[in-house]
């Protein structure tokens, strides 16, 4: 194969070599080589809390972020991404291009891991879960690539074939990714027992017999795990706990012991001698998805979508509605990844805007329905400010919101019904971006541009992370430009965690940690 590093090569969001792809340490390579840790303490439990249900906890429909906590328990990914950013072995244990053209990509799997269903993970069970999950339907099918096949090509070794270069394959098998979460031959033979039970290699196993759909999701040791030291709890539970106060309370009191926070509530959590981390995620977006005018004729202009990306005094509203944990953001990438250009973004001129509207025939502007939700934006804050903004130009924005879910916000922003959607974005490069903006709810018409095209063609194809950061940067322009998505400020992640557990770790190249991890450094503990 092309390209092998060291196990700890970085995620594509750092620069790096080109074909830069981990390879498995040979302590990693055994079940047993543990790199330390004595396993579970006897009847431990992690509890954890999460805003609203999983989309589903079939891994091939899931979602990701924060929300892939509700697939890692019980299923281990072909790669981990860990908290500071580096692709590690997991159910794989060497990984690369056979190719110089970035289009076919193989990777090895480890011996001896076992489903919870008692099957043995080999190339054929792996090829099998990753082809459900490109036939299944679910949200995350954009993010990995234009696959064309997949295949068991020997007992322990998988290859996938691309029809386009894909250079970040790699990370598209991550735990946040869906593909590479392994989903056993027993549940493929019956997918609906995914919703009540797992199949996986995880730590853990989902026990729905214990568990209430909404309210909490109960997963109990895999005596199975190729991995006995990195198990240091008995079982886990996610609890949905939605409301900023009553998330803290729970975490003062011990009902749960990691939790997503708020800029609400973090000063009082710092006073409790809770622990708090943060670090950039979202990059909150008004999306303009009606790109060709189907439904607000207005939105086909170019200078009237780009007129409403002047309208925002981006710092001033990231102060206003989340202080220091919260920063204007004037492009599709954040600081500090792959692709982001200090030297471009969008300003706020609200004279510069009217004059646009008014050169493409709405001087005095025009009514725009816009879909949002209030699981991530909790009592519509960021909604509201973002509608209100737009009157300053002289557009009326109605907000539809979905209150049920994330499941069934997306299906409502892919049915064409509204012309604009609040969302945030989330990536760290540009081809994590552009499968999100080009594809699903950001983009349900069916965009392209040509121009775009080229662009993330020729990084596809680059000989060097220079020459693919250059175009990555140029693709963030030609976005710019466009005008499809327009961000406005990014929040902070914030999570409260209780004295005494180890092991969390995030960074803006991976700001969702996940308690479980293939060796028992990377796997959460109690001191």
């Amino acid at each position: 194969m092309y390209g092998f590093t060291s196990a700890s090569g970085r995620h594509p969001g750092a620069t790096r070599p080109r074909l830069a792809v981990a390879a498995a340490a040979c302590a990693l390579a055994l079940a047993g080589c543990s790199g330390g840790g004595t396993g579970s303490q006897s009847g431990s439990q992690l509890s954890l809390q999460f805003p609203g249900p999983p989309v589903s906890l079939d891994p091939a429909k899931a979602g990701n972020g924060e929300s892939a906590v509700f697939v890692s328990l019980a299923y281990d990914p072909l790669i981990y991404l860990d908290g500071k950013g580096e692709l590690v072995p997991d159910l794989a244990v060497k990984w690369g291009f056979t190719d110089h053209a970035n289009k076919v990509f193989e990777l090895t799997l480890r011996p001896g891991v076992k489903f919870s269903d008692g099957s043995v993970l080999d190339a054929k069970a792996a090829a099998a879960s990753m082809n459900y999950f490109l036939g299944a339907g679910g949200g995350l099918v954009g993010k990995v690539g234009p696959v064309a096949k997949v295949e068991a090509v020997a007992p322990a070794k998988v290859r996938i074939t691309y029809k386009k270069p894909t250079p970040e394959a790699a990370s598209t098998l991550t735990q946040y990714n869906g593909m590479g979460n392994l989903i056993g031959p027993k549940a493929l033979a019956d997918p609906q027992s995914l919703l009540t039970s797992s199949d996986g290699t995880g730590q853990f196993v989902y026990d729905g017999t214990t568990s209430v759909a909404g309210n909490r999701y109960v997963y109990k040791k895999n005596p199975h795990y190729f991995q006995p030291a990195a198990q240091h709890f008995d079982s886990t539970i996610v609890r949905v706990i939605n409301n900023p106060n009553a998330v803290l309370s729970a975490t003062q009191t011990g009902q749960v012991q990691f939790a997503a926070g708020s800029s609400t509530t973090a000063a009082a959590a710092k006073r409790s001698g809770l622990t708090v981390d943060t670090a950039p995620f979202f990059n909150w977006s008004l999306n303009l998805v009606d790109r060709q005018g189907a439904i607000a004729p207005a939105l086909a202009d170019t200078r009237v979508r780009q007129a409403i990306a002047l309208a925002f005094d981006r710092p001033a509203i990231a102060k206003a509605l989340a202080g220091a944990y919260a920063s204007g953001s004037n492009q599709v990438l954040l600081p500090g990844t792959d692709g982001y250009d200090k030297g471009i973004g969008y300003g706020h001129d609200v004279a510069k805007a009217k004059a646009l509207l008014a050169q493409a025939g709405y001087p005095n502007g025009f009514k725009l329905k816009v879909l949002t939700e209030s699981v991530l934006d909790v009592n519509n804050t960021y909604s509201q400010a973002i509608a209100s903004t737009l009157k300053d130009i002289g557009i009326d924005a109605t907000l539809q919101v979905q209150t049920t879910g994330i499941a069934q916000f997306t299906a409502d922003a892919l049915s064409k019904k509204y012309a604009a959607v609040i969302f945030p974005t989330a990536g760290t490069t540009m081809s994590d971006l552009d499968s999100q903006i080009t594809t699903g709810l950001f983009n349900p018409f069916g965009s392209s541009d040509a121009r775009l095209d080229s662009i993330l063609q020729q990084a596809a194809t680059a000989t060097d992370a220079r020459t693919r950061t250059a175009q990555y940067q140029k693709a963030s322009k030609r976005l710019q430009d466009l005008a499809w998505t327009v961000p406005i400020f990014a929040t902070q992640n914030v999570y409260y965690t209780a004295a005494g557990l180890q092991n969390v770790q995030l960074s803006v190249l991976n700001p969702n940690p996940m308690p479980v991890g293939p060796t028992a450094d990377l796997s959460w503990r109690l001191k």
